[in-house]
């Protein structure tokens, strides 16, 4: 049980172990939010380079020559036709042919959706810092008394 004395905190070994562990379970909780937010960050750059290159894309009337990433660097030299279709990720593996005005739009809501995900998981992060921040002084003036 914690007591106050004179300004001065005193708590029981028992308690101060189970306020330690609690703060590990914090810390834990943090880097698990801070790698959410480090994937929402890079699905959300992923989408805004498809649509500024879908944006340009869409600019092209004549065949045009491009460079088209193949991965780890390496590109393959390619012409663009078509323009005004792209295929699409309609969700859990399943594409379709849309037209590129479409395709930006689902771009433009599914970067709304993460970036309503991101803020909720930003706030929940900031939440555990505070109380990690909490927990932090009480132990310091606990050491210091």
């Amino acid at each position: 049980m914690i007591r106050l004395a004179s300004n001065k905190p005193q708590i029981g070994q028992e308690e101060l172990s189970k306020l330690l562990y609690s703060a590990q379970q914090l810390e834990q909780q943090a880097g698990q939010y801070q790698k959410q937010l480090e994937v929402f960050q890079s699905y959300l750059a992923d989408m805004n380079n498809a649509e500024k290159a879908m944006k340009e894309l869409k600019n092209i009337s004549d065949e045009k020559n491009i460079l088209v990433p193949i991965g780890a660097g390496n590109f393959i030299h390619a012409s663009v036709k078509k323009t005004e279709k792209v295929i699409s990720s309609l969700g859990a593996g399943v594409h379709a042919e849309i037209l590129i005005d479409q395709a930006l739009a689902n771009i433009e809501k599914r970067k709304t959706d993460v970036n309503n995900q991101i803020s909720q998981v930003q706030a929940s992060y900031n939440q555990v810092i505070e109380r990690l921040k909490e927990i932090d002084s009480f132990v310091r003036m606990i050491q210091q008394g």
